[in-house]
């Protein structure tokens, strides 16, 4: 039997129903309300205490401001480096631009690899590419380069000097070197695009370095790792000791060349919430090699370089020989700003194939076989020779066996 509801009643429970919706409304509203005064209080000591500063070098100061803009860039880098984030960096015009064309192209330059033997004081030539201009001014692998640009090399000015060595505009460095203790002097121009993969046969085994991950390494690594498997490599050896530059993106498409198709995903990227980054998931599906693989690694594999080794590891069997990787293990975004710079910000976790057990940021990824070079100088690496380089020997008597 149908009861009807007194219109008394029926006040009452609508009163009561807005009642509640105003409670709960005023309680997210208070919430809100505190986060934005809190923000605002945040965002007004950061600007009272820039504006303090700037009245106290507008009044004591001893000397002028010339260039407002320097000092912007000097306040965003600042703020950047507060963060305490050594992956998040504040980049000028002119960085910004050099990093974008390094990811989509890789590194341009005379065509030369070099390395500071800190023991002899030598500023070394440790690789010559074919068809380089470095190659066609006559340059070779252990010259020693002296000057450039008539400026002298030292241990306190060779890292400065080498850039000079690199860059996509067309024009000469002037290069000093010596060879067998005569002195020479060359012009190779600048413009030769250098490859982000290198390889050779040592025996059955094939030998790929790579030193970064961009745009372009995908099909590099796949040209050099058929081109080795044609002249009889039976196994591989991948080395990206040292290896830091490039991004996820293109380390997860190198990945994709080796790896069979599996289900699942390669790697995913999370953000702070927990949730999937701008839908960063990375799957297999390719193309595969299939062989033994030893993969090279040290205190300085670091960022992509690592998702590359510890999914070669997880899906391939990958054996790693070498130290402890740098552990980071997240991902960076470039967001450009008004002045021409950009912010590379940390923005998400990198989740690799073995998932959140597998996670190697702020932890590194341990090798199976732990192997210091000789010298216990990483930074050396270039210098040595096969023989020298006590780590490759150790993957290739484990392919050998």
């Amino acid at each position: 039997m149908n009861k009807k509801i007194s219109l008394g009643i029926c006040i009452s429970l609508i009163i009561m129903a807005i009642t509640a919706t105003f409670a709960i409304t005023m309680v997210v509203s208070k919430q809100i309300y505190d986060s934005i005064i809190s923000n605002i209080s945040q965002r007004s000591q950061t600007y009272e205490s820039v504006d303090e500063i700037s009245k106290i070098v507008s009044n004591y100061f001893y000397g002028s401001v010339e260039d407002q803009s320097k000092l912007n860039a000097a306040l965003a880098e600042g703020y950047v480096n507060g963060l305490g984030d050594g992956n998040s960096l504040y980049l000028n015009s002119s960085e910004y631009a050099s990093y974008t064309a390094k990811l989509q192209g890789g590194i341009m330059g005379i065509g030369v690899e070099t390395a500071f033997d800190y023991y002899s004081g030598d500023f070394v030539i440790t690789h010559v590419y074919d068809d380089s201009p470095a190659e066609k001014a006559g340059l070779k692998e252990r010259d020693v380069i002296t000057a450039i640009d008539n400026a002298a090399v030292t241990m306190g000015n060779y890292s400065l000097l080498r850039e000079k060595l690199y860059g996509d505009k067309l024009m000469s460095v002037k290069v000093e070197y010596e060879r067998n203790g005569e002195t020479k002097v060359v012009e190779p121009m600048l413009g030769f695009s250098i490859p982000s993969i290198s390889g050779r046969l040592e025996s059955n085994v094939g030998y790929i370095r790579i030193s970064g991950f961009y745009k372009n390494t995908a099909s590099e690594f796949k040209s050099m790792a058929q081109k080795l498997i044609e002249q009889g490599a039976e196994s591989l050896i991948f080395d990206v000791r040292n290896t830091s530059d490039g991004s996820i993106d293109y380390a997860a498409e190198v990945v994709d060349v080796i790896v069979p198709a599996i289900s699942g995903n390669i790697a995913v990227v999370k953000d702070k919430n927990g949730n999937v980054y701008k839908d960063k998931i990375y799957t297999a599906e390719n193309s595969n090699i299939t062989m033994p693989f030893v993969v090279l690694v040290n205190g300085y594999t670091s960022g992509p370089a690592e998702l590359f080794a510890c999914d070669l590891r997880d899906i391939s069997q990958a054996q790693l020989v070498g130290t402890k990787t740098a552990g980071v293990g997240t991902m960076q975004e470039l967001f450009a700003l008004e002045d021409g710079g950009a912010v590379l910000l940390t923005v998400a976790l990198v989740e690799p194939k073995g998932g959140e057990n597998a996670v190697y940021n702020g932890k590194g990824i341990e090798p199976a076989v732990t192997v210091s070079l000789t010298s216990g100088d990483d930074l050396n690496l270039d210098l040595l020779t096969p023989e020298q380089d006590n780590q490759l020997q150790t993957a290739l008597n484990m392919l050998a066996a």
